[in-house]
């Protein structure tokens, strides 16, 4: 089975620090080893565990104007669709990690992916 790759990119509001861009940086990162398997769902073998198989990180330093201000990217790697769509939808991890980066990105027209 092909493994599935998730994309997210952030534009951060024009008021937020270097030093909270920073910890939403290193947070987002610490969601490698946040994020586990629940209990309950047969979609995952090794309950309680990690399940984000990896996470590639990179700030934007091109020259070029076609970032159209996004700063951040990241690739998140899951094993299946239910792993990701657990992440997205549900992984109380990844919705306290949401909720604290809520007032440094910006709102609307997508500049917020998770």
């Amino acid at each position: 089975m092909p493994y599935i790759t998730h994309i997210v990119i952030f534009q951060y509001t024009s008021n937020t620090t270097a030093e909270q861009k920073a910890d939403i940086a290193d947070s987002f990162l610490a969601l490698r080893n946040d994020c586990l398997s629940p209990n309950d769902d047969p979609n995952f073998t090794a309950p309680g565990s990690p399940y984000i198989l990896d996470i590639i990180a990179g700030s934007n330093n091109s020259s070029e104007e076609s970032a159209k201000g996004y700063e951040h990217a990241y690739i998140v790697t899951f094993a299946s669709d239910a792993h990701r769509d657990y992440y997205v939808d549900i992984d109380p991890a990844h919705d306290a990690f949401k909720k604290k980066s809520r007032t440094t990105h910006r709102e609307g027209r997508g500049d917020r992916l998770y």
